[in-house]
């Protein structure tokens, strides 16, 4: 009776259908230079891949069975699809094997016998390449009452581990803007209609296997933290676990128009360091990455720097980085510490997790784009502190609450509310959110808003916010602000995408009517048609 039980069990599991293979990712975590992934090696995944979905663009860095780490921008809870899954193996029971005098005389025979060598060629063709080429053409309008229309067109290139022989990379990203129209007062670059920002344009070479890693041109320096871009290079040694360390050199680009400069540069080292534990580990994730180095600019004027950044995920319960700045010379924060952010994320069962973070900034820094020059800031401190429980797939609730001081002005703000999420409705086809905010402080006011986002195909999301707002204490009258926006992202092919957004805003200024004469109204277009190549 058992057995008989025993294998009608096994008959129902072989039959069950096998689960669906997953096939988006999303991004569970975000610094300023790089994407933590809730999907690795068993979804696909590689080191190399270029991954493109929401606002989150990135190049994937590390791997482990079930987690990645990825180099780019974005934000937590941007999705973005996987690669295909593999086609599945087909198990066949292996038969019994042969009785050892079969093997032995079939030994006896192998071994006898003669083979003819073969001379090996390889078969014509380049290798398999996992570089990537983006480009994207926009359109922007702005419009407010009072002041005329501005447009502006826009082509963006990025072109992401280009092999150009040899083991070397080229590393292109840069922008090419043109204002058909402006209006004044024009502050940021007046004369200068046509713009043309190039952020990284560098030839690099680094071996997954270890080696020596430089990288010639204007560099972006991924693995310095705190470091701007530079015309010059770094050049260093790289460890087959991802362990960087070496120096660099070069002068900085104007900080407005990014244009090569000669009058400011910077000297230093850099080390950086990554350890990947598997699923079971304490420690699945620790990165340390430091930065020393002398700086000459047009801004601060001569400097030493020094800033280190360390990030870790412990268990799947806890996620915490540490970014710190010190430095001294002729222009001083108030002490030694210039500035330090603190990230952090507990997650003490399924379904509940608080996130937070702190700021504090010493540093004041001159706002160059203007019609003069003044220093903005100061020392100031900000913190912020929310909680999310999630009692079903079907529900999300969560606390948002904050505190940030202006150490100068000695000006406090703080705010705390409710949002009420259903992300899941009609087959994961529409999002409904909406939240409160009460604020108090220096600007009293009160916020409140309301979300949909929808996905009327698998392939199309559709995003749109209407928010009301209100402050006090600044004005003779209470300030109430409407807004409204909707954005549209659309995936054509296999390789193009186009994005559709609008913004309108209306405050009041104490009027009643919408479109009163005290009231006043902005309203902002964007269009973009991208392709990956």
């Amino acid at each position: 009776m058992i057995r008989r039980a025993l294998a009608f069990a096994l008959l129902l599991a072989a039959a069950a259908p096998a689960a669906e293979p997953r096939r988006t990712g999303s991004v569970v975590y975000a610094t300023r230079s790089r994407l933590y992934l809730d999907a690795g090696a068993r979804e696909g995944l590689a080191p190399g891949q270029v991954l493109r979905g929401g606002s989150a663009t990135c190049k994937v860095a590390e791997v482990s069975a079930r987690y990645a780490t990825c180099v780019g921008r974005g934000r937590p809870g941007d999705t973005f699809p996987l690669p295909s899954p593999p086609a599945a193996l087909l198990v066949r029971r292996l038969p019994s094997p042969a009785p050892a005098q079969v093997l032995e005389q079939r030994r006896s025979v192998l071994s006898a016998a003669a083979f003819e060598k073969i001379e090996y060629h390889a078969v014509p063709g380049p290798p398999p390449s996992s570089h990537t080429v983006e480009v994207g053409i926009g359109h922007t309008s702005w419009v407010s009452s009072g002041a005329g229309p501005w447009h502006r067109e826009q082509l963006d290139a990025r072109l992401m581990g280009t092999p150009v022989g040899g083991g070397f990379t080229l590393d292109v990203d840069l922008s090419a803007r043109r204002w058909t129209r402006r209006t004044d007062p024009i502050s940021f670059r007046p004369d200068d209609p046509t713009q043309l920002y190039v952020w990284e344009a560098a030839l690099s070479r680094r071996s997954v296997s270890g080696g020596p890693a430089f990288s010639l041109g204007r560099v972006r320096p991924w693995w310095m933290p705190g470091q701007s871009i530079l015309d010059g290079g770094q050049a260093g040694w790289r460890t087959s676990g991802g362990t960087e360390a070496g120096v660099f050199a070069g002068v900085i680009p104007d900080a407005v128009t990014l244009a090569p400069s000669l009058g400011q540069g910077t000297f230093g080292g850099y080390w950086s360091g990554l350890h990947t534990g598997d699923a079971g580990s304490i420690v699945r994730f620790f990165r340390h990455e430091l930065r020393v180095a002398f700086v000459n600019t047009a801004d601060l004027g001569r400097r030493i720097e020094g800033e280190g950044l360390i990030e870790a995920r412990i268990t799947r319960r806890i996620d915490v980085a540490v970014d710190a700045q010190i430095g001294g010379g002729d222009h001083l924060a108030a002490g030694t510490l210039e500035a330090i952010r603190i990230d952090g994320a507990v997650r003490p069962v399924d379904g509940l997790s608080f996130n937070g973070s702190f700021r504090y900034e010493g540093l004041s820094v001159p706002e160059l784009d203007g019609p003069g020059r003044i220093f903005s800031g100061g020392a100031a401190d900000h913190a912020d502190l929310s909680m999310t429980w999630e009692p079903g797939p079907q529900i999300r609730i969560t606390v948002l609450s904050g505190l940030s001081t202006d150490l100068v002005a000695g000006l406090t703000r703080r705010w705390i509310g409710p949002e009420l999420g259903v992300p899941r409705l009609f087959s994961d086809r529409v999002g409904v959110s909406a939240g409160y905010v009460q604020e108090g402080g220096w600007a009293p006011g009160r916020s409140a808003w309301l979300q949909f986002l929808v996905r009327p195909a698998a392939l199309v999301q559709i995003l749109t916010r209407l928010s009301w707002s209100r402050t006090r204490s600044i004005a003779p009258v209470d300030l109430d602000e409407l807004g409204a926006s909707a954005a549209i992202q659309a995936q054509l092919g296999a390789h193009v995408a186009v994005r559709l957004s609008a913004l309108g805003r209306t405050t009041l200024n104490g009027d009643t009517a919408l479109f009163g004469g005290a009231s006043g109204q902005t309203g902002v277009f964007d269009a973009e048609i991208t392709g990956q190549f």
